[in-house]
């Protein structure tokens, strides 16, 4: 058995966050790794934290892509095997991805005919697409769930009923999906809270960024922990909030939406990862630098208050105050560290000092104590060692559904 682990890697203001369940498995939601040597040791880190398949191939069990901005998906081509999984090279050495979750909906808003310039792809944005095409269309041909490193779930019906002929494989808004997915694992379930229609969260076609298209999920990971005292075991299931860079939109929708069902306990959370790097417009309709005294959205801040009594609220991004641009911003951590009963809760990857070869350390979130506590990086604990076994230009179509 694994030690249930959440790491979120320091790539300034960028996602890249590796869960690692009881049972052993990989879930990696986004990845960001510049180009170059510098930021080899990001690829180095999560490689020393993976499995290897019977073939010698690293692999994560699923990578979910929240949605495909630069900072969520640079470094995608240069870390991870495409392509049929019997192709993969010792040479290139590349990790598999048995499975992938992401949605449609991201990319067709952000190629759309409406779309501005901040809307369109990156390059491994379009390498990421091409991959999902390549095993929706294995889907459609064999009308069943592909082998590891052929599987999709599509997280939410793509628009237009362009998804109605593979529904199998398509994860529906405010359900628990995990039954869908091909990873057997009974410590991990998922509950999909996003992204919304997009008649919600726009009044036209130029609103829906990528951004307002943010997968929104909450993972809800199993635990078990011996009582010292009884020696008996005790089981735990803690709560993981994700939601891309989801704004305040979609907060607001998904808050409204969920009070009307009498079913916000969907958003209670023991571990969250503020959203949009600690951005105050996952908070806020105000503009920060342009309002003399910008207000929280009353329903955005409910959707991101529903803490646990133990809960912790983590930030990916560069340091606060390094320099006038935002995110992070430090009137939203003013916010999250007074939703949390206990401000020093909150942690910020960039807060975590260097490593001993001079890397910035990740963030890394245990349970070992049945709550969510923050690895102190004086402990030196090498979760490679812990977890890892023995070896035994856009083109064609926007979208993939």
């Amino acid at each position: 058995m694994a030690e249930l682990s959440i790491e979120v890697f320091p790539v300034d203001n960028g996602d890249m966050t590796l869960i690692t369940t009881k049972n052993n498995k990989k879930i990696l939601i986004d990845c960001y790794r510049r180009s170059g040597s510098d930021y080899k040791y990001l690829e180095d880190r999560l490689r020393d934290h993976l499995n290897t398949d019977e073939d010698g191939r690293l692999f994560v069990d699923v990578f979910v892509l929240t949605h495909p901005d630069a900072d969520h998906i640079t470094g995608f081509d240069t870390m991870f095997h495409t392509g049929d999984p019997d192709s993969w090279s010792k040479k290139s050495n590349k990790i598999i991805i048995h499975e992938i979750w992401s949605s449609p909906r991201v990319f067709r808003r952000a190629t759309s005919k409406n779309a501005d310039g901040n809307n369109t792809l990156c390059d491994d944005a379009v390498k990421f697409n091409t991959e999902a095409k390549r095993r929706v269309k294995l889907y459609r041909e064999n009308e069943k769930i592909g082998e590891k490193g052929n599987r999709i779930l599509i997280l939410s019906s793509d628009e237009d009923g362009k998804t109605d002929d593979i529904e199998n494989i398509v994860a529906d808004l405010y359900t628990s999906f995990h039954g869908k997915s091909g990873i057997d694992d009974d410590s991990l379930s998922a509950f999909l809270l996003g992204p919304a229609d997009k008649q919600e969260v726009a009044e036209d076609e130029e609103e829906l960024t990528k951004n307002n298209s943010s997968a929104i999920i909450r993972f809800d990971l199993g635990n078990t922990i011996q009582d010292k005292k009884s020696g008996s075991d005790v089981h735990y299931t803690h709560s993981f909030l994700v939601g891309g860079d989801a704004e305040v939109k979609c907060w607001e929708v998904l808050h409204d939406k969920l009070k009307d069902n009498d079913c916000l306990d969907e958003l209670n959370y023991d571990v969250l990862l503020a959203p949009h790097h600690c951005s105050w417009r996952s908070l806020s309709n105000d503009s920060e630098s342009q309002c003399d005294d910008p207000k929280v959205s009353n329903s955005a801040h409910a959707a991101l208050s529903r803490a646990n009594e133990d809960a912790v609220i983590l930030c990916s991004s560069q340091e606060f105050g390094k320099d006038s641009k935002t995110p992070p911003s430090k009137l939203a951590r003013k916010e999250y560290e007074n939703i949390l009963n206990d401000k020093d809760q909150f942690f910020a990857v960039a807060e975590e000092g260097i490593d001993s070869d001079e890397n910035p350390n990740s963030l890394m979130i245990t349970f070992s104590t049945g709550t969510p506590k923050k690895v102190n990086k004086t402990e030196n604990r090498n979760f490679s060692k812990v977890t890892n076994p023995a070896a035994v230009k856009k083109g064609g179509k926007s979208t993939y559904a």
